[in-house]
């Protein structure tokens, strides 16, 4: 008896059709939910967080979102740039979508920690050296003399001339030190004239900093020898004088002001 064939190439084409139906379903799936998205997740209302300086409706307008936005496909980093360009004093920006409709839009604000020189007046600006607003006067800051801004606007970076740029290095760096100890704002002035030093009044006392080397280091020899002298009576109570932390040998020499 002669044997029968099997035939399998249906099973086979309803394998490749099986695979084909999988893939298409899992397409429409796909699709299906992209268009409820776009369809179901929009902006009704903006809740604006950590501002301080500016107000909720500023950061608002600075962001560009519309009520009927939608939400899942907001642009993020545009709209981050927005606010931080329009808004200098703000440094970060954050996002928080709380479903169906609801963004929030948090903020960290910058302070300003000195004002600088230029040609159309002085200029606020934070640690980072970026240029926040003209210095008016009605906000405490530190005063930086012998260093001037060059074409300053706000929300640019501090540019100087090429001969000042590592006097502009130098005063970043112990601005972010003296952020760092909480010190800035018992800090009003920094000297940068003088060619191999500046000079930080800090409360009484003017200490003198070498330009360039371990700000971090400097400033923690300041703050224990000013300490051990109070301490110790070497300093007076209530005496200003210069600490000179320029010295080759690591101690801090202290000079009471005369009278």
């Amino acid at each position: 008896m002669a044997r029968q064939r099997r035939h399998n190439r249906p099973s086979r084409r309803r394998g490749r059709f099986s695979g084909l139906y999988k893939a298409l379903s899992v397409v429409l799936i796909a699709a299906a939910v992209v268009a409820a998205c776009v369809v179901f997740f929009r902006v009704n209302s903006v809740e604006v967080a950590g501002n301080v300086r500016y107000t909720a409706q500023e950061v608002l307008e600075a962001s560009g979102v519309q009520t009927g936005d939608n939400l899942i496909f907001l642009p993020r980093s545009r709209v981050s740039a927005q606010i931080l360009t329009q808004l200098p004093y703000v440094e970060n920006v954050a996002f928080q979508i709380r479903y169906p409709d609801q963004l929030v839009i948090r903020v960290t604000e910058r302070v300003a920690s000195a004002s600088v020189e230029s040609a159309e007046g002085r200029w606020l600006i934070s640690t980072q050296g970026k240029l926040l607003e003209k210095d008016n006067g009605t906000i405490q800051a530190i005063r930086i003399t012998g260093l001037s801004a060059v074409g300053p606007y706000a929300g640019g970076m501090v540019q100087t001339e090429e001969a000042d740029r590592l006097t502009l290095d130098y005063v970043k760096e112990l601005l972010a030190v003296l952020e760092e100890h909480g010190m800035l704002a018992q800090c009003t002035a920094l000297d940068c004239t003088a060619a191999a030093s500046m000079t930080l009044e800090y409360g009484i006392y003017r200490l003198r900093l070498p330009r360039g080397g371990d700000y971090d280091y400097c400033i923690r020899l300041a703050l224990s020898s000013l300490s051990f002298g109070l301490e110790e009576g070497k300093i007076l109570e209530g005496q200003g004088g210069l600490l000179d932390l320029t010295v080759a040998d690591g101690k801090a020499r202290f000079r009471p002001d005369s009278g």
